[in-house]
C-alpha cells in the first residue's frame, strides 16, 4: 500500500509539467468527443461526418487503434506514469523495486495494436468514398472546400497508417531475417525504405491526422448550423 501511494505522488507532479503533446492530445480528444455526442452530425449536403464513416460503432475500434499507437502510448508512458522515460535517462526508474511497465500487466493490451491495424486498414477505403460522394451527390461533379477537407483528411489518415511501426513489421520487412531470402527482394527493400522514410514522422502523423479529422467534424457542424464557410471551385452537372 505504502509503495502504491510512494508511486501515485511521484506520477502527479508529471501531469502538470508543460507538455503540448499530452495536453493537446486530451483537449482535441475531449473538445471533439463532446461534440459527437451532443451535437450529433452523420450527413450534411452530400459530405459524411468521418466519425460516421462507415458507421459510429466503429469509432471504438478506431480509437483503441489510435490509443494503442507507439506514438500515443509514448506520451502515456512517460508523461503520465513517468516510466521508463528513455534508455539513456538514469532516472528510468527501472530497479528492484520498480520494474519495467511497458507492455506488461495491465499495458499488455496495447499488443492488440497490431491486431488492430488490420481494422484501420479496413477503414480507409471509407474516407475515401465519402470524398467521392461529395463530389457526385448532385449527380455531376461538384468541387467544393469541403471535399477537398475530406481528401485531406483521408490522405492524412492513410499516411499515419502507412507509417505505423505494425504495419512496418507485417508488410514493409521488419518480419525477415533477409530480403535474399524473399520474392522480389529489391522491390521489397524498395517499399521497406519508403515505409521507414514515413516511419520516421509517424508521432507526426499521429497528431497531424487527429486534428485533421476532428476539424472536418467540426467543419461539417458549422455548416450544418448554417455558418456560410463552403465554397465551390467547379460545378458540371
Amino acid at each position: 500500500m505504502a509503495n502504491a501511494v510512494k508511486t501515485i505522488k511521484s506520477i502527479i507532479p508529471e501531469l502538470f509539467e508543460p507538455n503540448w503533446r499530452l495536453w493537446s492530445f486530451i483537449l482535441i480528444l475531449a473538445f471533439g468527443m463532446a461534440a459527437l455526442f451532443v451535437f450529433p452530425v452523420k450527413e450534411f449536403s452530400g459530405y459524411i461526418d468521418p466519425f460516421y464513416s462507415p458507421t459510429i460503432l466503429v469509432v471504438p475500434v478506431a480509437g483503441l487503434f489510435r490509443l494503442t499507437c507507439y506514438a500515443y502510448r509514448k506520451d502515456y508512458y512517460r508523461h503520465i506514469f513517468n516510466h521508463p522515460e528513455s534508455c539513456a535517462i538514469d532516472q528510468r526508474m527501472d530497479s528492484a523495486s520498480r520494474g519495467y511497465s511497458g507492455e506488461t500487466s495491465l499495458f499488455a493490451f496495447n499488443n492488440l495494436h497490431r491486431y488492430l491495424l488490420y481494422a484501420g486498414i479496413a477503414l480507409l477505403p471509407f474516407f475515401y468514398y465519402d470524398f467521392y460522394v461529395s463530389v457526385t451527390y448532385l449527380g455531376g461533379f461538384i468541387l467544393r472546400l469541403g471535399s477537398l477537407l475530406l481528401l485531406l483528411n483521408a490522405l492524412a489518415l492513410t499516411i499515419w497508417v502507412l507509417s505505423c511501426h505494425a504495419f512496418r513489421h507485417v508488410f514493409a520487412g521488419g518480419n525477415v531475417r533477409c530480403y535474399d531470402c524473399t520474392l522480389a527482394p529489391k522491390q521489397r527493400k524498395s517499399f521497406f525504405n519508403f515505409q521507414s522514410m514515413l516511419n520516421r514522422h509517424h508521432e507526426d502523423w499521429a497528431l497531424i491526422s487527429l486534428v485533421i479529422i476532428i476539424g472536418v467534424d467540426l467543419y461539417l457542424r458549422a455548416l450544418s448550423a448554417g455558418l456560410p464557410i463552403d465554397f465551390t471551385f467547379l460545378k458540371v452537372i
